[in-house]
């Protein structure tokens, strides 16, 4: 049966889902912790600092994540950033569902038709979602897309390499060899 545009069920499959996200106001304890209780190793944390489009505002955030080594699911581990959708009043506990989208726009087109509009995605010059989306559940909790071109980057940095960064795609009528 395949669901109606307007029908969250089995909009995403749980192949795609590859890690738990946590939000943390003390980042260095939490890692402790959940290594010492559930044996988890650290991919090398990374400081992001970059533009987010939240709502109809573009914030500029700046904190450090880490995935576990282990998985999937990774347990991923955001520092706190005041005024986003990593705000300390969502620390503690699970945050959000990551799932890998093979087609994000289409994705987020059917999230968004079920009831589920964009909260967060890059800041992006046109205001498309781009690299990443967060979708707030009526639960509370979020659904997090990741563009499946970003995959092997992330496993290459969950293996011992360095994070992958994320390029905001060119302007349209923009030839990117100029």
């Amino acid at each position: 049966m395949t669901p109606s545009s307007a029908d969250p069920t089995g909009l995403m499959p749980t192949e795609g889902f590859y890690h738990w996200g946590i939000v943390a106001t003390d980042f260095e304890a939490t890692c402790d912790e959940l290594a010492a209780v559930c044996g988890l190793n650290w991919a090398k944390p990374m400081r992001r600092q970059f533009e987010i489009r939240q709502g109809d505002e573009v914030k500029e955030v700046n904190f450090r994540l880490t995935y576990s080594i282990e998985g999937p699911p990774h347990y991923e581990v955001l520092e706190a950033s005041p005024g986003t959708v990593w705000d300390p009043a969502f620390a503690g506990g699970v945050h959000h569902l990551g799932f890998w989208s093979d087609d994000l726009a289409g994705d987020v087109a059917r999230l968004e038709a079920a009831g589920y509009p964009v909260g967060v995605t890059a800041a992006t010059p046109d205001g498309k979602p781009a690299g990443f989306t967060y979708h707030r559940l009526h639960s509370g909790l979020w659904l997090e897309l990741v563009d499946s071109a970003r995959r092997t980057a992330y496993e290459g940095w969950i293996a011992g390499g360095d994070f992958p960064t994320f390029t905001l795609p060119p302007a349209p009528d923009v030839d990117p060899s100029s």
